[in-house]
């Protein structure tokens, strides 16, 4: 499996091994097991800006973690379907969904393993999927929207160092066939460990 450096990031953070195959489910199953998470528990707030005014449809959530915007969309009236390689997290999105009135379809699944489907989303949400974005994951990921479907990503574009900024566009170049609707490239505090980092996000729509 190829980890991005995100992945070691995060297990340093959480004083976890460094991650392999093997064990990156076990080092996310401590992420959120613990009980003052190194990650931002509200929804992405780029994510917010990006399906105000959308109509609600059928959103897959990559990499949902505990469901903090899997819940966020399901209150806006999203039929929400999330996959992750976490048990930990996944229950405790399931559990929160339960306690406020919410429905969520959660799966667990590798990048690798989970069936996108073609033409099956109106919304891909991709919120630090902890994954590069290689040109076939990319492509599976385009196929499963559908005509009109958006895709909103939000990822670290290079490690937290100084100096460090990562390749120009890269972001954007992996969505440029869609019509690209937002795109940032900024350093910020990360959801995701909560530390300045480069942060690339983008907004598209598959016309």
């Amino acid at each position: 499996m190829n980890l991005c450096w995100a992945l070691v990031l995060l297990a340093a953070v959480c004083q976890a091994q460094e991650p392999t195959a093997a064990n990156t489910a076990q080092i996310f199953d401590r992420i959120y097991a613990k009980s003052e998470p190194p990650f931002n528990t509200q929804p992405s707030a780029f994510l917010a800006r990006a399906v105000e005014g959308l109509s609600p449809g059928k959103a897959l959530d990559v990499a949902m973690g505990q469901g903090r915007n899997s819940l966020f969309l399901a209150r806006k009236g999203w039929v929400v379907t999330g996959y992750d390689i976490s048990s930990v997290g996944l229950a405790q999105a399931t559990e929160a969904a339960a306690r406020q009135g919410l429905i969520l379809k959660t799966e667990l699944a590798s990048h690798e393993s989970f069936d996108f489907g073609t033409n099956r989303w109106d919304l891909v949400v991709m919120i630090f999927p902890g994954t590069s974005m290689e040109e076939q994951f990319v492509r599976k990921v385009k196929a499963s929207l559908k005509p009109g479907g958006h895709i909103v990503v939000e990822q670290f574009n290079a490690p937290p160092v100084e100096g460090a900024i990562g390749p120009a566009n890269a972001l954007f170049r992996s969505f440029q066939d869609l019509r690209v609707l937002r795109y940032e490239d900024v350093q910020e505090i990360s959801d995701w460990g909560r530390m300045k980092a480069r942060i690339g996000r983008i907004a598209a729509v598959k016309e």
